[in-house]
């Protein structure tokens, strides 16, 4: 199996979730606009009085949802998966005694 470091899983992620949110739109602009011309009915209620009507919505609610939250679960995801843990490099990370140091002129 391949291992991957926590950089490539960031970039895995962000990847996925761009090909997700093109892929969905790409589909919706190839989809024949008749396939979405559903009539719903919708309730106004009004002054005292009770209106119904047939609406169109041409666009589904959930892609604009999903446009939003999967990027963001994305980057949140990046963001947790290369923050890293600073003990770790502070431990890692050994100073030399000045001797080791030539003086430059």
């Amino acid at each position: 199996m391949i291992d991957l470091t926590d950089r490539e899983y960031a970039i895995v992620a962000l990847a996925l979730a761009g090909g997700f949110v093109c892929g969905l739109w790409a589909g919706l602009f190839l989809m024949p606009a008749e396939a979405l011309d559903v009539p719903t009915t919708e309730t106004d209620v009004g002054n005292g009085e009770v209106s119904e009507r047939v609406a169109f919505y041409p666009l589904p609610r959930v892609f604009v949802v999903m446009s939003i939250l999967v990027p963001a679960a994305a980057l949140w995801f990046a963001r947790i998966r290369t923050r890293g843990d600073p003990e770790e490099t502070d431990d890692a990370f050994e100073w030399g005694d000045s001797s080791d140091l030539e003086e430059v002129s």
